[in-house]
């Protein structure tokens, strides 16, 4: 038998075996990895797999074509996640035009949108195992086509900020769905990959809102705008019902995991948040994904146009420069993680965190509009932020039991959404302190004092993180020495 030797092949079981929640992931990790399954040898997070340390975890005789198949319907619903969550990016003077209302008022919008979001991790994990990928993604799709369309036919303000919260509920169910589909569907050697292409091919969908849906709401007008997005949302929610199928055994109806009830996910949840390695994760998010987020989802384009003195498209295409460099970013600190998993993945969140603060400091000291090198070493550390933010993940799995996983990245998922809610909400209410209450009144001096905001929650988010770095690098440590040992 040879031992696993790395983290990847430490913590990435094959998703085709057959658990019993009952048996798997008890209070020690030895016994977790004692209760596991056996396939010809190596240990996975208490479950052994090939002794290459790669072989497949789709099932028999399923073609890549198959697999590529289910992963392309399912990114579908998940770009069209995205573009429903960025939309406001690129209408969010039009909006506040369209609406009339302030700054704290329109940043209401996306606060609630993130904040529902934040609130459905860990339920849409329940569900999910309860449901399958299938449902919770045609049900995600769904719902954000409710929510466009409360509001491009919102007669007040109440049903627009309602819709913007159909579109987080809906928003929350997609993005965990498409990742166990891949988990189901792939080889175990490439799920790292897959995992990290999800995320970034997932951000077309604010390409699309920077760019068509901006054209669109330009060329059509509010209410078509929004109605047309709805539109597509119910087409890719029948395309995805009539067209996925949660496990490449689906013809059997056999399944691939024992489905689990809401109670044992509550005990599977209380069992992540004893794990110091969940916690770290969370730390991780929270301080790595919002400031690029909050330039994404709605202040970027105003800041760039007041402060940079940028026109509406040369701004747009900044902010797509951003999302190029995400992908870059992947690759490079997915191989990093991978060969340096545990001081190397806390380096690569200090340097990343680090650099956006550095970055950022200066664009606020020094009077605007800024040269292009500053602007251009700006969005390259911006950029490492969202990959960055998957080494919360990273966390969060390695140092939990099996059957806490899935309850312990959905609650580590929860802290970029919460920081960038705080952030967004942040932003707006110190407009409107300073007087810039409306698009027209927005000042250099304005948009650079409301950005301030991002500071204490850098703060609080390296803080946490710094505290339980060494109990989660122990933990994890402790794990893979136990699963060595067996």
């Amino acid at each position: 038998m040879r031992i696993a030797k790395t983290n990847r092949e430490i913590s990435e079981p094959p998703s085709n075996a057959t658990t019993d929640d009952s048996n798997v992931g008890n209070s020690n990790d030895s016994s977790a990895v004692s209760t596991g399954i056996v396939n010809n040898g190596v240990v996975n997070n208490g479950i052994v797999s090939k002794s290459n340390g790669s072989g497949p975890s789709r099932g028999k005789g399923v073609s890549r074509r198959q697999a590529y198949a289910m992963w392309g319907l399912g990114m579908a619903g998940y770009v069209f996640a995205i573009t429903c969550r960025s939309s406001f990016a690129a209408s969010g003077i039009v909006a506040a035009q369209h609406f009339g209302v302030s700054s704290a008022a329109l940043s209401s919008f996306v606060y609630l949108q993130l904040l529902v979001y934040a609130a459905m991790q860990i339920p849409a994990g329940i569900l999910l195992d309860s449901y399958g990928a299938k449902r919770l993604i045609g049900a995600g799709c769904l719902l954000m086509s409710v929510g466009q369309c409360l509001v491009a036919l919102s007669p007040s303000i109440p049903f627009a900020v309602l819709g913007r919260a159909f579109v987080g509920g809906g928003d929350a169910l997609v993005f965990i769905s498409v990742i166990r589909l891949v988990a189901a569907w792939f080889p175990l050697r490439q799920l790292p990959l897959m995992n990290q292409l999800t995320g970034q091919v997932g951000g077309v969908g604010q390409l699309i809102s920077l760019y068509p849906f901006a054209w669109l709401l330009h060329l059509a007008g509010w209410e078509r705008a929004f109605l047309l997005v709805a539109a597509i949302g119910v087409v890719i929610a029948i395309g995805v019902i009539m067209g996925v199928h949660d496990t490449p055994q689906w013809r059997s109806g056999s399944r691939a995991r024992k489905r689990g009830s809401f109670a044992a996910g509550w005990r599977n949840l209380l069992g992540a948040l004893k794990s110091p390695a969940t916690w770290c994760g969370f730390w991780i998010h929270s301080a790595t994904w919002f400031p690029s987020n909050m330039l994404n989802q709605l202040w970027g384009v105003p800041f760039l146009i007041t402060v940079e003195h940028f026109s509406p498209g040369r701004a747009s295409s900044y902010l797509a420069v951003g999302m190029v460099l995400n992908v870059v970013w992947a690759i490079v600190l997915g191989r990093l993680a991978g060969i340096h998993p545990l001081y190397g993945r806390a380096v690569m969140v200090y340097i990343s965190v680090g650099s956006q603060i550095l970055l950022w400091t200066l664009i606020l000291l020094i009077p605007g509009p800024h040269n292009a090198i500053l602007l251009g070493l700006l969005i390259v550390a911006l950029a490492s932020g969202g990959p960055c933010a998957n080494i919360a993940l990273d966390f969060a799995r390695d140092g939990n039991t099996i059957n806490s996983i899935g309850s312990a990245t959905g609650f580590a998922n929860t802290g970029g959404f919460i920081s960038s809610a705080i952030v967004l909400l942040g932003v707006g209410a110190l407009l409107d302190m300073q007087g810039a209450s409306d698009p027209s009144a927005y000042t250099s001096h304005a948009m650079r004092v409301a950005t301030l905001i991002q500071y204490p929650v850098w703060a609080i988010g390296l803080i946490g993180f710094s505290i339980t770095l060494p109990a989660a690098l122990r933990k994890i440590r402790q794990r893979f020495v136990t699963l060595h040992e067996v």
